[in-house]
């Protein structure tokens, strides 16, 4: 028998690279939000998302729909709608499909209305709840920072009754309404699907 042929250096590197950035079978197809929308967890999931679309341009990863399952009290807008971007883009490549479990608040409601028309999911015992955009300025007692943090506080409502306005039933007029009573809203499973946040109950 012959001797086998020793791998150099650069070989070696290149395997080790490979297997450590080759996804793993299931990791793309489940992708899940469970707590709080913050910075740290919307960079995975936008690393997450990003990747995966890139992989299956490259043709490493096969062409088909990603699971995101949803349960958060809500968080941070700037974050929130740096996952709804990120959503809107890579589905120009492949679907994503929306799962809502437990509860789908505030920021959480535009990430599970920003799936897939038609592949939209909610529990049948999660709750969906509405309210206006929050923020807090860092120095409320001096009036020009008062003035810039409500400025942009507006304009975080505007875009976000906007796109609610794309991604469900209801026009700008109808979420305004809603979001006038300042108050949080509830909605179930029922009430969720006929607004449009989903398409169907499971």
């Amino acid at each position: 028998m012959g001797k086998k042929k020793k791998k150099k250096k650069g070989e070696e590197k290149i395997e080790q690279i490979s297997e450590e950035t080759e996804p793993k079978e299931d990791a793309p197809y489940l992708l899940s939000l469970y707590g709080k929308i913050d910075e740290e967890e919307c960079a995975e999931i936008v690393h997450t998302l990003y990747g995966q679309k890139l992989a299956c341009v490259a043709g490493i990863r096969e062409l088909k729909p990603i699971k995101f399952l949803i349960s958060t009290h809500g968080g941070d807008a700037v974050e929130m709608f740096s996952v709804y971007d990120t959503m809107k883009h890579v589905q120009k490549t492949y679907p994503i499909h929306t799962i809502g479990v437990g509860k789908i608040m505030s920021a959480g409601t535009l990430l599970l209305a920003a799936g897939k028309k038609g592949k939209r999911k909610i529990a049948t015992n999660c709750r969906l709840m509405i309210h206006n955009v929050k923020g807090a300025p860092p120095y409320p007692e001096c009036y020009d920072i008062l003035k810039t943090e409500i400025k942009e506080i507006e304009w975080f409502q505007e875009r976000y009754i906007a796109c609610l306005a794309e991604e469900t039933h209801l026009c700008e007029e109808d979420i305004r309404e809603v979001l006038e009573s300042k108050q949080n809203v509830y909605l179930d499973a029922k009430e969720a699907v006929k607004c449009g946040f989903a398409d169907k109950i499971i």
